[in-house]
């Protein structure tokens, strides 16, 4: 199963639903309401998530932290 397709399964809108209600509905990096996602600090777990695996974040957290991964492809220097 492609990743596109496992966030479509119970399973994952289980892990998801958890993650923000942990979160309490707020972006775990900057605090904010706004809508979030559940991101993966890994992608070893994927189908056996456990809480230390995903974070709730914010689309311009997520951007942020993404960033750096994103430099490293295009290779800019860190």
């Amino acid at each position: 199963m492609d990743y596109k397709s496992y966030l479509e399964t119970r399973h994952w809108q289980r892990i998801r639903k958890a993650a923000l209600k942990r979160a309490g509905y707020r972006c775990q990096i900057c605090g904010d309401q706004v809508p979030l996602s559940v991101h993966h600090n890994n992608y070893d777990s994927i189908g056996r998530e456990r809480a230390k695996d995903v974070i709730a974040i914010c689309e311009r957290c997520h951007e942020i932290y993404h960033e750096p991964m994103q430099l490293v492809k295009e290779g800019v220097p860190a």
